[in-house]
């Protein structure tokens, strides 16, 4: 093989293979295996050992396409790239780093050579870390420059490296063809919800992907959940097999769970391979080959993980908003209902309204001091339940614990929570000396998203609830959509437990996770706050004549469109006492 054809990648489908290159942009490859949880990796990448007469720079390129190459998982021909005393200490498991390049500038840095004949020289790698992958596949994007050096010796067989980074270096395009992106299902630590955490896993070409990740689930979550979820698999539990029969997976394990178990593992299990099922696929659980029963066989159904937590996939939920200062809830015919209680009646003391999952309203006083809350129901009465000198707008948790913010200046924050009988103070050593905007806790209980401003930056930061009751904290806050001078945010809202809606101070709507960049969706002047709930997302709107609407974002259309209808089937932006501040539950 001459320098042209370093390294390629073999994308091998069912009747045909095409050749593509490695290390440069990112090739769009259908997913064949989608529905498919035992079919073969899609995508290969065939390592070639380095040849004597390869330049410094084309020694490189074939090591990086090497470091790609899924059918070699030892790296054993990557390692040929390598000095004999380098190859042994070189780790290629310790992290692996994502790049794209610029395309404006040369690949390579070159040092020149001392002189005619030098046996040593070094090349580095240009470009941009978009991100990092960790021991446990949990993906931290950033952007940051890449400069990688490697430092190359002379020898009888050519050019070899005798100094590198540890860890893989990967191009966007090698990591879609190397890893599979995967939403692991655990339990959360009152056993009765799912909390998703997404990691990438190394694709095996000699095993099935089913198999593969009901491996990577047994192995349990990721650093940042360890201390919040629970997993409902006995430690040690291993995995025989994965197959399918009678157009079910069959999962064969080597240890049962306890009894009391069985629905959390079923659901663990459903949603975890949802994905690679299409949810077309129920599941059966084995035990060492044998029935997990001693009698019968333990089904589990397609859609386990809904049924165990109605959260996963909501029903029919419908949204709340403002009128005139009364709570409505918005119906089937897109017509308000006034609700029962106090919070049904024109009231302009409270703002920011946020939903229970059982059927309470919180809302903040005007002057920002106190968090009251009614029941929807015949004679709920507000009551006061959390004080402070400067209150954030409330947030629910699904076990019905109210959460805010207290700012006793600009410089410092104290997280609270309410369960309905006390107040308690929630342990959050890096927001303690800065100023929160806003918190929302995520439907699954454990993620928590807050916009923090330090000076004149505003940022949005995702971390991990961990305890309960008077034992909580919020730990590993990281930045997912971060302070750009004088960036402002105006409003957060969780979709689901993995991605979070931010609209800034510049009316644009972007969305965001732990684990991807953030997107842009779309911006309109209009909106001034944003709830959403799975696949429906609304904004509380107000035009140049301070008219007011409740609008909906189509995403066949990226439009917004009005909701509310008035009595005569309007929806026409309405005067001041219009719709405003919508909120679905745990919103």
């Amino acid at each position: 093989m001459g320098a042209a054809g370093l390294a390629i990648a073999l994308t091998c489908g069912a009747t045909a293979c095409s050749v593509i290159p490695t290390g440069g942009k990112s090739i769009a490859v259908a997913n064949a295996r989608k529905g498919n949880p035992l079919s073969e990796p899609y995508a290969r990448v065939i390592a070639v050992p380095p040849s004597a007469d390869w330049s410094p720079e084309e020694v490189v390129t074939g090591f990086r396409a090497a470091m790609a190459s899924v059918d070699d998982a030892g790296r054993e021909v990557a390692r040929k790239y390598l000095t004999d005393d380098f190859a042994g200490k070189w780790n290629p498991y310790s992290k692996v780093t994502v790049y794209k390049q610029d395309g404006k500038q040369d690949e390579y840095e070159k040092v020149p050579l001392a002189q005619e004949g030098s046996e040593q020289t070094r090349v580095t790698l240009k470009g941009t870390v978009t991100a990092e992958i960790d021991q446990d596949g949990r993906y931290w994007p950033g952007i940051s420059p890449l400069n990688e050096p490697f430092t190359l010796v002379k020898g009888a067989n050519g050019w070899r490296i005798s100094a590198a980074p540890d860890g893989l270096l990967l191009s966007e395009g090698d990591l879609d063809r190397a890893y599979l992106k995967v939403d692991l299902y655990f339990l959360d630590s009152a056993w009765k919800g799912l909390v998703i955490d997404q990691v990438r896993v190394p694709i095996d070409p000699t095993s099935n992907f089913a198999k593969t990740v009901v491996e990577r689930l047994l192995k349990g979550p990721s650093s940042l959940l360890r201390k919040a979820v629970n997993s409902a698999f006995r430690p040690g539990t291993e995995l025989i097999d994965v197959t399918t029969e009678n157009n079910r997976v069959v999962v064969n394990l080597t240890d049962r769970v306890d009894a009391d178990r069985i629905d959390a593992m079923s659901a663990q299990l459903a949603g975890t391979l949802a994905e690679l099922t299409n949810g077309g696929w129920g599941f059966e659980v084995r035990v060492d080959g044998e029935p997990y029963y001693s009698d019968t066989w333990l089904p589990i159904d397609a859609q386990e993980q809904a049924q165990f937590d109605p959260w996963v996939t909501p029903p029919e939920v419908y949204p709340y908003y403002l009128a005139g200062g009364a709570l409505r809830l918005l119906g089937k015919d897109s017509v308000g209902q006034q609700v029962q209680g106090r919070a049904g009646e024109k009231d302009d003391a409270r703002t920011h309204p946020a939903i229970s999952g059982q059927g309470q309203v919180a809302a903040l006083s005007k002057d920002g001091r106190k968090v009251s809350v009614a029941s929807l129901t015949p004679g709920g009465e507000w009551r006061d339940w959390i004080t402070g000198d400067s209150l954030t707008p409330p947030s629910w948790d699904r076990y019905n614990t109210l959460w805010a913010v207290n700012r006793p200046n600009d410089h410092a924050s104290a997280v609270v929570r309410h369960d309905g009988r006390r107040q308690y103070p929630v342990s959050a050593p890096d927001l303690e000396t800065v100023y929160v905007k806003s918190l929302k806790v995520a439907r699954d209980g454990v993620h928590v998203a807050v916009v923090v401003k330090e000076g004149t930056e505003e940022q949005v930061k995702i971390g991990t609830v961990v305890g309960r009751d008077g034992n909580t904290s919020i730990t590993d806050l990281q930045a997912v959509v971060p302070g750009d001078g004088g960036q402002t945010i105006e409003d957060i809202a969780w979709k689901d437990g993995k991605t979070l809606y931010v609209l800034t101070g510049k009316s644009e709507l972007l969305e965001a996770s732990a684990t991807d960049e953030p997107k842009s969706l779309a911006s309109d002047s209009r909106i001034q706050s944003i709830t959403a709930l799975d696949g429906s997302l609304l904004a509380g709107a107000k035009d140049d004549n301070d008219n007011r609407q409740v609008l909906s974002w189509n995403r066949n259309s990226a439009k917004w469109e009005p909701v509310v209808k008035d009595e005569t089937g309007s929806t026409a932006f309405a005067e001041k006492d219009g719709p405003s501040s919508p909120a679905y539950p745990l919103g």
